[in-house]
């Protein structure tokens, strides 16, 4: 396990490196001064993580903007900074002060090891030259006190490596409650569409590279905008949270549930040919319609909701823009005949191949 964890580590540490190297020629053609704040900006950017900032620095850049100070602050205001930035910052000054606590301790061993040993060898030499026993006797004393002065300063250090210990297991579970706010929608509870991109980007990645299937589901909740009005938006959320929920209990392991925007969501697929994509979709639909709602806090009945999705299966070679795209006609598609029911890319484009008469 610890060897996975160092090779893990390398891999990351290999990875910064790489986009470290593509970081700062970007910012040096711009001239644009290497603060942390840009840094942040610009490591985001082309590490290709951050999909808003991506698609704000490339309009951007193709409208010949200079990316002045004021322009370099709104980016990291916009899409770095903010609490979580914050929060991030105190955890790695966090890390560095326990990391350099820890040198400085072992330093200080490593000095008195090395005081040690010249006592040790000095006492070899006071014995060698010695022949009266009382002389030894005290030598051993000498010793002993020495060498219970190295046991103290080694418990001591093992102390402090087990303070340490605990110090950064509290701040790895920081970074993970940090990173799952970060990534979760907080009214839902499922991924928010920043983590839905870097999930997709994998994903695409994924299938690519090792030659698997990919399906991705856009879902949409029928009439939502007359129901938040019927109802009041209180209710509306709680709609919201029951048809994310019913999309979590339908998915598996690597799948990924994500609020797309509004009261739209997408269902990622890892390793789901078209067909298996097809039957998620579809008992979802059913499962979802099936279910009588009511509010007990209002106290009424709210009836079925009804929702419409869009299916799709991964082309080697496109984009995850141009995937999510064709899954979305679908959706539009299950839409335009009628709601309540699943499109599929098969079934769309069926429809869309113009048909064949005999004369």
């Amino acid at each position: 396990m610890a060897r996975r964890d160092m090779a893990h580590q390398s891999d990351d540490l290999a990875q910064a490196v790489r986009y470290l190297k593509l970081t700062l020629p970007e910012m040096s053609k711009r001239e644009i001064p290497t603060t942390p704040e840009n840094y942040s900006v610009w490591y985001e950017y082309t590490a290709g993580t951050n999909h808003d900032l991506k698609q704000s620095i490339d309009s951007l850049i193709k409208a010949n903007t200079e990316f002045s100070d004021q322009v370099n602050e709104d980016l990291y205001q916009k899409f770095i900074g903010g609490g979580q930035q914050t929060a991030i910052t105190e955890i790695r000054d966090s890390v560095r002060q326990v990391i350099n606590d820890l040198l400085a301790q072992i330093s200080a061993e490593g000095d008195g090891l090395g005081d040690y040993a010249k006592t040790l060898e000095s006492f070899s030499e006071k014995v060698n030259d010695t022949i009266d026993s009382s002389a030894v006797n005290l030598l051993i004393g000498e010793l002993l006190i020495e060498t219970k002065k190295r046991e103290e300063a080694t418990h001591n250090l093992q102390s402090t490596l087990d303070t340490m210990a605990q110090e950064m297991t509290q701040l790895r579970q920081e970074v993970a409650r940090l990173n799952d706010e970060a990534s979760t929608d907080a009214l839902t509870k499922v991924s928010n569409r920043r983590a839905y991109d870097i999930a997709i980007e994998r994903a695409v990645s994924a299938s690519k590279m090792n030659s698997t299937l990919l399906s991705v589901l856009i879902l949409d909740i029928d009439h939502f905008k007359k129901f938040n009005d019927k109802f009041g938006h209180i209710v509306g959320d709680k709609v919201l949270r029951f048809v994310a929920a019913m999309l979590q209990k339908h998915v598996k392991g690597n799948d990924t549930v994500a609020r797309f925007g509004g009261e739209e969501f997408a269902v990622i697929l890892p390793e789901t040919s078209y067909t298996d994509a097809l039957s998620v979709a579809e008992n979802a639909r059913k499962r979802i319609s099936a279910q009588v709602l009511s509010d007990s806090a209002e106290n009424i009945k709210l009836g079925s909701v009804n929702v419409s999705i869009g299916v799709a299966q991964y082309r080697y070679g496109e984009s995850p823009e141009e995937f999510i795209h064709r899954a979305d006609k679908c959706l539009y598609q299950a839409k335009s005949n009628g709601r309540n029911r699943v499109v599929g890319e098969g079934d769309y484009e069926e429809r869309k191949a113009p048909q064949q008469q005999t004369i």
